[in-house]
């Protein structure tokens, strides 16, 4: 029979070990009940942990798409304001305009129409160059050029006229395309301001001397011998215009006719052969003919006349060139504040400022349109980035997180155990022999 020798020291320590290996287990289990976490380390589950640190990286990513979008949706909103008042500022330029037209105001009231002309275009250029709370400018494109930050300057030079000023964009054109989950913050103000076609986007009149008035232009054709493009094409080797002007034959009675005289632009020779004089009818007494809605037809182009025809009086058809908003309003102004422009030609010079206004009220409000759709669709990206945050922190909690009712019943467990330990710790310190002695 062989005996074995069990000492209290060995008792005690295995006692120990299991106290302390048990109040280890029931603060790690109480740890991760406060956190309410499965894995608070690699060493939990290095898969699940893995994963989770994938997925938190992705909500961080969606997150700060999420702040990207808003962002960008207050700048849509700061731009699509601007937008609204400038559409109103221009509401208004063209009121005074047909105030301004009228024949019965004195130069006083003519110039006091252009002071409140000049404020608008004023204001419309400090629209133009408004800027969010970062300094950005909403209408500045890709990004402006200028130092300033602004993408509109006017700028004085000694182009004709001498001591004239132009409005000029400073910056880089276009605009940031959307993505799946972005969206530009500015808007492209050289397409909403300076990309407009002077006249009526196809002839530009300009009237020279006498009572006629131009109320109507089209192209019905453009044969290839008229030597002209309509509209303007920068690349054309001929950009040709039409002289017109109201001659009289000797009579009695007195008959007037239109002569057009086509003249290249980049040879300023009269055409040949010259065109045939189109007959406008015999003159009255005075030698003048009243002229209402007469309609008249050479080489593809229509013209409508008004007013009171006599000898003398011409007007020039050329086709249309690239022109902006600005330099639309300032002709306006000009036309009221020059006192020696003949009424007939200030009439037409504000038709035509009128017909240049109207397209560019209508890409103002294309622009306008193109903001509210992106406004639109960021709200489905909001809903998208919030279907995603809530699909990562469902994925992310499935990973990490502690089944509370699981992990409260392991904690009582052992905590019970703790206590069984310690309750065994207490039986173990009184096995000494000197307990039987005493």
């Amino acid at each position: 029979m062989t005996v074995i020798r069990v000492a209290t020291a060995n008792t005690f320590d295995a006692t120990v070990s299991r106290i302390t290996q048990r109040s280890a287990e029931l603060a790690l289990t109480q740890e991760k009940l406060s956190a309410g976490k499965r894995v608070l380390r690699a060493s939990d589950d290095p898969v699940a942990a893995t994963l989770a640190e994938r997925e938190s990286n992705r909500l961080m990513r969606t997150e700060a798409d999420q702040r990207a979008l808003e962002r960008s949706r207050s700048g849509l909103q700061q731009a699509e304001s601007t937008l609204g008042q400038m559409g109103d500022v221009l509401a208004r330029f063209k009121e005074l305009l047909v105030q301004g037209g009228n024949a019965s105001l004195s130069a006083s009231d003519r110039r006091s129409v252009a002071l409140e002309m000049r404020g608008l275009r004023d204001q419309l250029l400090n629209l133009a160059n408004t800027q969010d709370t970062e300094g950005n400018a909403l209408l500045g494109g890709l990004g402006t050029t200028s130092s300033s930050g602004r993408p509109f300057a006017e700028i004085f030079g000694t182009t004709p006229p001498p001591g004239a000023s132009r409005v000029a964009f400073q910056g880089l054109a276009g605009q940031t395309a959307p993505t799946e989950v972005g969206l530009p913050n500015r808007v492209d103000g050289d397409f909403a301001l300076m990309r407009n076609l002077s006249g009526d986007g196809t002839l530009t009149v300009q009237s020279t001397a006498g009572h006629v008035l131009v109320t109507g232009t089209s192209v019905t054709a453009t044969p290839a011998t008229n030597g002209n493009v309509f509209p303007f094409d920068a690349t054309a080797s001929s950009q040709g215009r039409y002289e017109v002007s109201v001659t009289s034959l000797a009579g009695p009675p007195q008959t007037l006719q239109l002569s057009v005289v086509r003249v290249d632009r980049n040879s300023p020779t009269p055409a040949t052969p010259p065109m045939a004089p189109i007959d406008i009818g015999p003159a009255g007494p005075d030698g003048t003919i009243n002229l209402s809605h007469r309609t008249f037809v050479f080489e593809g182009v229509q013209v409508t006349l008004n007013g009171q025809a006599a000898a003398g009086a011409a007007f020039v058809l050329q086709p249309s060139e690239p022109t902006n908003l600005f330099a639309s309003l300032q002709r306006a102004i000009d036309a009221l504040e020059s006192p020696g422009l003949h009424p007939t030609g200030r009439t037409q010079e504000l038709g035509r400022v009128h017909q240049e206004m109207e397209s560019g009220q209508d890409r103002l409000l294309l622009v306008q349109g193109r903001v509210g759709e992106l406004l639109r669709r960021s709200e489905s990206i909001e809903g998208l980035l919030q279907d995603r945050s809530v699909a990562g922190q469902r994925e992310l909690s499935s990973l990490t997180d502690l089944d509370m009712v699981k992990g409260i019943s392991e904690f009582q467990t052992q905590q019970l155990g703790l206590q069984a330990a310690l309750q065994s710790y207490a039986q173990v310190q009184r096995l000494s022999l000197f307990q039987f002695i005493a």
